[in-house]
């Protein structure tokens, strides 16, 4: 099944280069299709057999905020697979295998951003909403993404130009362009209650809740923009997730269809820490117009990271 789901992302009768406009010249994106689905596979399979064992946990910036022993092997079995084949490439990785996960920039450089687990907590519970994701960059613009819930047996993959697919059949956004006919996906982490953000977050949560279909969460933002990709859920939005929960996901989004953006209406930016993905554009604006000046501006992806990055934390 995972062969023929990434179909899609392999090369036809002719190699696709990209034009990169570093000096380094042309990227062979087919090759770079291969060696993913061929990593992801065998992650794919470490997670499987782990889901089946007691999950150690360990904690990272807080107590909510886990990491398991399978992340870290994962991310080092994709990060070394991928270095080996690809050494002049960069790598931005959620729990550092390839260097500081924060801190790094966003260039024209052929760039693999990698998260081994989204949604960790689910994983350490046994509760199903856990993928694999990968997203390959050029140009500051994505060009391959793989997103892997080896559990249910989910295979979201896209090409820039090429759309987007589940299990190899193509999907689209739901089209919807009626917020109060929507169905909408948020994440209300339990960290970021705690801190100055609280008010903000749980006025547009019920702002969102009072105006929409209806509110979900999985507890993966990876599952909210494929949802959002498959037309299951309309629309997605979050503050403080992170490149490597977005990365992928975004190219899913647009190739089926949809639009990714910021949330106050600008053009997203994958280092932001903000994101709001919809449908439609119609959708999307009227997403924007709820949230309003209810914005979160978080310490971003391409800083370095402080010991208390609440502080720095800029609200309008």
């Amino acid at each position: 099944m995972f062969r023929f789901a990434c179909q899609r992302l392999l090369p036809r009768e002719k190699t696709s280069f990209r034009r990169n406009a570093t000096a380094k010249g042309r990227v062979d994106v087919d090759q770079c299709a291969v060696e993913v689905c061929h990593l992801v596979d065998r992650a794919a399979e470490h997670l499987r057999a782990a889901s089946g064992k007691m999950r150690v946990f360990e904690t990272k910036l807080n107590s909510k905020d886990l990491v398991t022993a399978t992340d870290r092997e994962i991310e080092e079995l994709l990060i070394r697979g991928l270095r080996q084949r690809f050494p002049e490439h960069v790598y931005i990785d959620e729990e550092g295998t390839a260097g500081a996960s924060t801190g790094r920039k966003l260039t024209e450089e052929p760039t693999w951003i990698v998260d081994p687990i989204d949604g960790t907590t689910n994983f350490v519970h046994g509760f199903h909403c856990s993928c694999i994701s990968v997203g390959f960059w050029l140009d500051k613009r994505p060009e391959l993404a793989i997103c892997h819930n080896p559990t249910l047996q989910l295979v979201f993959t896209a090409r820039r130009n090429r759309g987007a697919y589940l299990n190899g059949a193509p999907i689209r956004t739901s089209g919807q362009t009626e917020l109060e006919r929507s169905l909408i996906m948020q994440e209300l982490n339990a960290a970021n209650l705690g801190c100055e953000h609280r008010d903000i977050l749980w006025q547009n949560a019920v702002g969102m809740l009072l105006k929409a279909h209806a509110l979900r969460t999985t507890g993966s933002a990876v599952m909210d923009m494929c949802l959002v990709a498959m037309g299951a859920a309309d629309g997605y939005y979050e503050f403080y997730p992170h490149a490597w929960d977005l990365a992928a996901g975004t190219l899913l989004v647009r190739e089926a269809g949809g639009v990714v953006m910021d949330p106050a209406g600008g053009d997203f930016d994958l280092m932001s820490r903000r994101v709001l993905a919809a449908a439609t554009p119609q959708l999307g604006n009227q997403m924007v117009q709820l949230l309003g000046d209810k914005q979160i501006y978080h310490q971003r992806d391409d800083e370095p990271q402080k010991s208390n990055s609440n502080s720095n934390s800029i609200f309008k």
